[in-house]
């Protein structure tokens, strides 16, 4: 049973890789939250969604992972973790620990903002309790063994490394870029501050009048460029053609907390989609990539835009998505870490169960 930290948000992204690992291993795997009304949209109306429960409260988590061997916390909050270990005690069973993003460090290095309009007490009384319960996930986090999506974030929790996956893609599913004198740059993913997708934009302008468009998974600003277009928010599989239709990708980021210790699973679509990359260099995307695509300094406008033009050149961009193809097919496809996998979970299973402090 893996605990979400929020049915409806991208976090699931994550735990869909977890998902489909157990799947692979034959295994039942269900998920559950206790916030959250409907499946996150990419996500829903899939296999996976069916797999999905809504709980009111620890109790009734509990009660949908009766039968379940291993209880999976999707991150470090108290809507995953903190559940998760109350399941666990109900249960007298494990619980292991999944760290896909640096969420509890940023927490704790920012704080708590309310966006509302809250009269100031009531803000710092939130906060307060906020952090409360942040620190108490970070005392958890060290009593429960743990997984993690890159060695960034493996080395803060002395975790085994369960990258992001994919199912093994067909052999003959590579389709060669163009060879026109139109580049169609890609940025698919959730659009967030630490993206840098505001520098991608002004790089592609820059590049307008050399055949560069840049498609992008997000509702359509005010003023769209004309050599822009926006697709809104798009399912798991139309995330995936778009980036299979598109020449080059790019994982922007502006430095942050946050940046230097996530590693995108959209990345990783590229990569086996044999996609030429550009993307920011912060350790797990540099770890992912392995030499395989262009890296440039986050929030760099000038680097970012070189980078691009550089892969004007067809073959440039054949040579590198071939490549990351070939390293993502050997290690981020559920075949390739299922039995990783399996390790873990099966050395978490023998481990005590849950006896951490309330």
């Amino acid at each position: 049973m893996v605990v979400a930290s929020d049915m409806a948000n991208n976090s699931l992204g994550r735990v869909y890789c977890l998902w489909l690992l157990a799947r692979e291993l034959g295994w039942r795997c269900d998920v559950v939250a206790t916030r959250g009304e409907h499946v996150w949209g990419p996500l829903d109306g899939t296999p996976f969604a069916a797999d999905c429960h809504l709980a009111t409260d620890a109790a009734a988590a509990a009660d949908l992972a009766a039968g379940a061997d291993l209880v999976v916390a999707a991150k470090p909050f108290p809507t995953s973790l903190g559940v998760a270990v109350q399941v666990a005690r109900r249960l007298d069973r494990p619980v292991l620990l999944d760290v896909d993003d640096p969420d509890l460090e940023l927490a704790l290095t920012s704080g708590y903002s309310v966006t509302s309009t809250a009269k100031r007490v009531a803000r710092e009384l939130l906060k307060a309790r906020y952090m409360a319960g942040m620190r108490r996930m970070r005392v958890l986090a060290r009593t429960v063994p743990a997984i993690a999506s890159n060695p960034h974030l493996a080395a803060t929790y002395g975790a085994d490394v369960i990258p992001h996956v994919r199912p093994v893609p067909p052999a003959d599913d590579w389709v060669a870029p163009r060879p026109d004198g139109e580049v169609r740059v890609a940025f698919v993913g959730t659009v967030r501050a630490h993206k840098g997708v505001a520098q991608l934009r002004r790089a592609v302008a820059g590049l307008a009048g050399e055949g560069f468009r840049l498609t992008l998974t997000a509702p359509a600003p005010r003023r769209p460029a004309p050599w822009e277009r926006w697709v809104g928010v798009t399912s798991l599989d139309e995330g995936r053609r778009l980036v299979a239709d598109s020449d080059v990708v790019v994982i922007p980021s502006v430095r942050t907390v946050y940046s230097e210790g996530q590693l995108p699973a959209k990345l990783v679509d590229a990569m086996l989609a044999g996609r030429a990359v550009v993307a920011s260099d912060v350790p797990p995307v540099r770890w992912a990539l392995g030499g395989t695509g262009v890296l440039v300094p986050p929030g760099d406008l000038a680097a970012l835009t070189t980078g691009l033009r550089a892969l004007r050149d067809p073959q440039l961009r054949v040579d590198l998505g071939l490549a990351a193809r070939e390293r993502a097919r050997q290690e981020f496809t559920t075949a390739g870490v299922a039995d990783r996998f399996a390790d873990v979970c099966t050395r978490a299973t023998q481990a005590s169960p849950a006896r951490t402090a309330r």
